[in-house]
Parts: structure tokens; sequence; C-alpha cells
């Protein structure tokens, strides 16, 4: 009997990171283009992308995970809670809390400086970040923005376990929306 292959969607699910960091760096890279002429305006604009940005990605990824496993669970009987895309999207977003382990570290002992790279391996909240910590110097940055900062791994398990509880549970969103049900 064919099951769900759970140990692929969590590894698919970790490589989801590397693809929103892939597409983090475009916005990152349009950012930095536009950045001098638009001003705060161009922080907000391609922040608002970035964060867009995870929020695809994975919420495609949690998608088509649920659908696959709706179809195994219903064919097969594959043992899949509809509540698994949490999970995928918890894996997806060690990275992110990783990065900002190392953020806090170096802002509490100051024996290095970790905001560059901080900045580069979380490219799709680069406008956000550099909006809230423009300087280059961890330092510099305030602890709320760091706080701040805390909030925006949490979109890859939100968005994640949305698509799959959507597409797991066979939710139409256009009847929802349209008929208000």
């Amino acid at each position: 009997m064919e099951g769900y292959d759970k140990k692929q969607a969590l590894l698919k699910s970790a490589l989801k990171w590397v693809q929103t960091e892939f597409f983090g760096i475009f916005v990152f890279l349009f950012f930095a283009a536009v950045s001098k002429a638009f001003g705060a305006g161009a922080n907000i604009m391609f922040g608002f992308t970035g964060l867009m940005t995870v929020v695809a990605v994975m919420n495609d990824f949690g998608l088509k995970e649920g659908a696959k496993a709706k179809n195994k669970a219903s064919l097969h009987g594959a043992d899949v809670d509809h509540n698994f895309g949490l999970f995928m999207g918890l894996i997806g977003m060690i990275p992110g809390y990783v990065t900002m382990a190392a953020l806090i570290i170096s802002k509490a002992t100051g024996s290095f400086n970790f905001m560059p790279a901080y900045k580069l391996l979380n490219a799709m909240f680069y406008p956000l970040i550099d909006w809230a910590a423009h300087s280059a110097n961890v330092s510099d940055m305030h602890w709320w923005v760091v706080a701040l900062m805390a909030v925006f791994p949490l979109l890859y398990p939100i968005s994640t376990w949305l698509g799959f509880k959507i597409s797991f549970d066979q939710v139409d969103v256009k009847e929802k929306i349209v008929y208000k049900k």
C-alpha cells in the first residue's frame, strides 16, 4: 500500500527556505536599485513584496502537499492529519530562527557583528529589516527591532499550514468568499 511520504514532504519544506531566499535575493536587488529614489516608500513596497513572496511560496507548497496527502489518505488509507502542514512550516522556519539566534548572540555579547550576514541570509525580509535597523552594525540596533524581526519567520508555518489545510480539507475558498459561507 502506498502511503504519504512525510519525510520527503519535510525535506521539501526545509528546502523551501532556500527557494524563498532565492526569490528574496531578487527582491533585495530591485530594492537596492530603487531605494535611493523612493526612500522609505521602497522599504514598505519591497518589504511587503518580500513578505508576500514567503506567503506565496509556502502557501503554494502547502496546497500541493495537502492535495497529495488527501489523495493518499483517501485512496490508500495513509495516516495524515490535516494539520501536518503546520509541522512542515515549522521545519521551513528553522533557518530563520537559527539566524535570529546568531543575531541575538551577536547583539548581546558584542563580540562579532552578525547584522550584515543576517540581512543577507534573510534577503526576503531585507527591506523591512533595513527600515527598522538601517545601520550595518548590530550594536546600533535596538532590542525592540530584534523582537520585531522575530515575527517574520512565523509566516512559514502559518502560510504552509493554511495552504495544506485548505487543500487537504478540500475547502472551496472562492465559494466561501463570494457566498460568505
